[in-house]
C-alpha cells in the first residue's frame, strides 16, 4: 500500500512544494487510512443517530458520543444479516474498517456488524 502512496509523491516536482490535486490528497488519505491495521478491523461504541434506510437497501447513520460523531453505512450484504432492527437512539458496537467516501470527501465506518452496546459482556 505505502508503494502507491510513494509512487504519488514520485511524480511531484522534486524541487516545488507538493501539490495534489483534491482527487489526490483524498485518494492519499484513503490509502493511509485503509494501510492501517487497527482501522482496517474495528470496533467503535456509540449511540445511533440520524438513521436513513432508503429503498437501496443500505443503512446509513451516524454514530455519536458525547464530543463526536462518526458516518456509518452498512451494505446491503451486510444490512440483511443484522439480527436487530437500528433506530435512532441505540447505544450498539459496530464493527468494520475505516476509509474515505471520495465523492463527498468524507472518512467513514464501512460496518460489516452491529451488537447492541455492552452484548457479550456478561
Amino acid at each position: 500500500m505505502f508503494g502507491i502512496l510513494n509512487f504519488m509523491f514520485e511524480q511531484m516536482n522534486l524541487f516545488g512544494p507538493r501539490v495534489l490535486t483534491v482527487s489526490g490528497m483524498t485518494q492519499y488519505l484513503r490509502a493511509l487510512l485503509e494501510s492501517d491495521e487497527i482501522l482496517r478491523d474495528i470496533w467503535v461504541e456509540g449511540e445511533i443517530s440520524t438513521l436513513s434506510k432508503p429503498s437501496s437497501g443500505h443503512i446509513y447513520f451516524n454514530l455519536k458520543d458525547n464530543t463526536a460523531t462518526l458516518r456509518c453505512v452498512i451494505w446491503r450484504q451486510n444490512a440483511v444479516r443484522l439480527q436487530a432492527t437500528l433506530e435512532t437512539g441505540m447505544a450498539v458496537e459496530v464493527h468494520g474498517n475505516v476509509s474515505v467516501y471520495e465523492a463527498g470527501g468524507n472518512y467513514q465506518l464501512y460496518v460489516d456488524a452491529v451488537r447492541m452496546a455492552g452484548e457479550g459482556y456478561l
